[in-house]
Order: C-alpha cells, then sequence, then structure tokens
C-alpha cells in the first residue's frame, strides 16, 4: 500500500476548512502570485540555514499533487544540484513499503472483534456509510479498521476523486532525482515513527479526525487541491494561517505528534550534519516548515542563520516561458 502522511490535508480538517478569504493582500490572488513568482522564480518557497562553513537549503513538499499541475522551478534545481548530501522523511523504496504494509495491518486493522461503526453514534455511522459510498470504498472494509487508518483511507480516496495523487508526489520526484544524481540520502525517521504518529494519537482525537473527515469529506479534494495551489506559489501566509495556526491552537496534541515532537527529532539530525561542512538539501512536507515549532524555528533556536532562499531577484531575470508552474491544457 502506498502511504504517506497527509499532514496537510488533516491539518486542514482539524481546522474545520470554511471558504475565507486568503490573509494576503485582496488583489493576491493565485493568478497573482503566478505571475509574481515566474517573475522571481522562487516558488515553491525554500529556506536555507547557514554557519560559517555549512548550508543547509529546506524545501517544502506535498504529498498530493494534481498530475498535471508543473512545479519543478529552477531555483529548486540549482539548490538540489549544488548539495551533496539530500535528507527526507522517511524512505518508499518497495522493500520499505512491505515493512509498512505489515505494521499498518497490525496497527491499523482491528483484531479485537470489534467493528469501527461500534464505536460510532448513528449519525456517525450515517456519515460513514454516505463517505464510503462517495469514495468508492466498502462499509466493510472500513469496518475492519482503526479510526486513523479510516480516515486516511477515506481522505486518499476523497484526493483521488480531485484528481490529486501521491504517485506523482514532490517527495517520489525528488528521491527519484537522488538517486539518479548519485546523491548521498539521509532518511530523518523511520516508516514506523511516522506511521505511529497517526496510530498512537488517544483514540477519542482519533474518532475526532474521523468524525471531521467524513463531514467534510466532499470538500477535502478541494481544499487539497487549494493548499496545492498555494504551495506552488509561495503562499506561506496563506498555509500558515489556514493550517498550522488553527492546528496549534485547536488540536495541540496532534499538531505535537505529526508535527512539533518530529521537527524537534529532525533537528537534532540536521545540527549534526551543520556541525561538519558542506552543502545539503532537506525535503519535507510543507507543514514541518512553517508557523512555531516549526523545523526552521528549531535550527533558529541552535544558533543558526534561517532565512527564505531567493535564487533569483528583480524581474525578468531568465525566461518565464520555461519557468511555468500553472497546469499544463
Amino acid at each position: 500500500m502506498k502511504r504517506c502522511l497527509l499532514v496537510c490535508v488533516l491539518s486542514f480538517i482539524l481546522a474545520g476548512c470554511s471558504p475565507t478569504n486568503s490573509p494576503q493582500s485582496a488583489n493576491d490572488s493565485v493568478s497573482d502570485r503566478v505571475r509574481d513568482a515566474r517573475a522571481r522564480n522562487d516558488a515553491p518557497a525554500i529556506w536555507v540555514a547557514t554557519d560559517f562553513d555549512s548550508t543547509l537549503y529546506l524545501y517544502g513538499t506535498m504529498h498530493l499533487l494534481p498530475e498535471d499541475l508543473v512545479w519543478q522551478r529552477e531555483d529548486m534545481q540549482q539548490a538540489f544540484d549544488e548539495a551533496g548530501t539530500i535528507f527526507f522523511e522517511v524512505d518508499t523504496s518497495p522493500e520499505r513499503q512491505i515493512d509498512a504494509t505489515v505494521l499498518t495491518t497490525r496497527l491499523g486493522l482491528r483484531d479485537d472483534g470489534q467493528r469501527l461503526s461500534d464505536q460510532l453514534d448513528n449519525y456517525q455511522r450515517n456519515l460513514l456509510e454516505a463517505a464510503a459510498n462517495n469514495g468508492n470504498l466498502t462499509i466493510a472494509a472500513l469496518d475492519g479498521m482503526q479510526p486513523w487508518l479510516a480516515a486516511e483511507y477515506l481522505t486518499f480516496a476523497a484526493a483521488q476523486n480531485a484528481g490529486l495523487s501521491a504517485e506523482f508526489s514532490v517527495d517520489e520526484a525528488l528521491k527519484s532525482r537522488a538517486a539518479r544524481s548519485g546523491k548521498n540520502v539521509v532518511f530523518l525517521e523511520s516508516l514506523e515513527t511516522q506511521i505511529r504518529a497517526s496510530a498512537d494519537l488517544p483514540d477519542y482525537i482519533q474518532l475526532d479526525i474521523l468524525t471531521e473527515t467524513m463531514e467534510r469529506f466532499n470538500s477535502l479534494g478541494k481544499d487539497a487541491t487549494e493548499v496545492a495551489e498555494q504551495w506552488c506559489v509561495g503562499g506561506t501566509n496563506f498555509l500558515t494561517e489556514k493550517l498550522i495556526k488553527p492546528m496549534r491552537s485547536r488540536a495541540p496534541e496532534v499538531f505535537n505528534s505529526l508535527l512539533r515532537d518530529r521537527n524537534r527529532a529532525w533537528s537534532t539530525t540536521l545540527s549534526g550534519f551543520m556541525e561538519d561542512s558542506g552543502t545539503g538539501f532537506v525535503a519535507v512536507g510543507t507543514a514541518h516548515l512553517l508557523g512555531e515549532d516549526s523545523l526552521l524555528s528549531e535550527l533558529r533556536e541552535q544558533g543558526y542563520s534561517v532565512q527564505r532562499y531567493y535564487a533569483f531577484k528583480g524581474e525578468n531575470v531568465i525566461d518565464t516561458v520555461d519557468a511555468e508552474i500553472i497546469r499544463t491544457p
């Protein structure tokens, strides 16, 4: 089973995402941001951490993307090529995917003789039936899952309905690029650590996530598409306001498990790299690089200079046709 931790989508759910205006200026629409990003060639966002002899680029990725979204920009490619070591969240090779399937089966499928629907009231059971039907899933399959896994299956189904895919994710594209380029690759955590970040949440929190997933099933695809589009044009303010701040205040246990605690662990590994000399490139889910308790904040706390990275400044410094980031026809 292809699996990735859907931090951004789950954050949207926990934020109770409803249509609101972007916190950016009124005329700063997606199309405006696309135009501006073309001129600067600086989106999706990249940050850089430095000390006297080390450089570490940090690039926020998206695990789910529209298949026709062109996101590989020249500034990212140059930073990637400059780096000798590439850091990813987890190893998703076929061998590790087998391990993940075994662990997901053990942690996510019920073996207690109970059904998921036994934990739900009548309203929630009706939601489950509707979401399963709309997602082309069977009640029988979902009924054998723990709440966290059922929520992820439903989220994937909603994303697929909207034309989003994990098969062409940023993470997988960059892993392929790293292998083809002969880069030294380091994984920041094991698949078990990542899976347990969801599976070890208390039952009542898992049920809250599942309920909100079911309630918002029909809008999840649109929400995830909006997240991908804002990411693609460097909309960090929008993503912070819509994803990180609500999640941190409304669901601190989820925020701590999925983001804060993992950021702290990763920063220890990255500071070890910075103690040596060289250039590295970090590709992790974009939610890890936004707001308070982000990976950027952790690196600043350790004394490194961290700032937004702009490879090109000013307008019309490159051929913007080659920097196209809107969807192909």
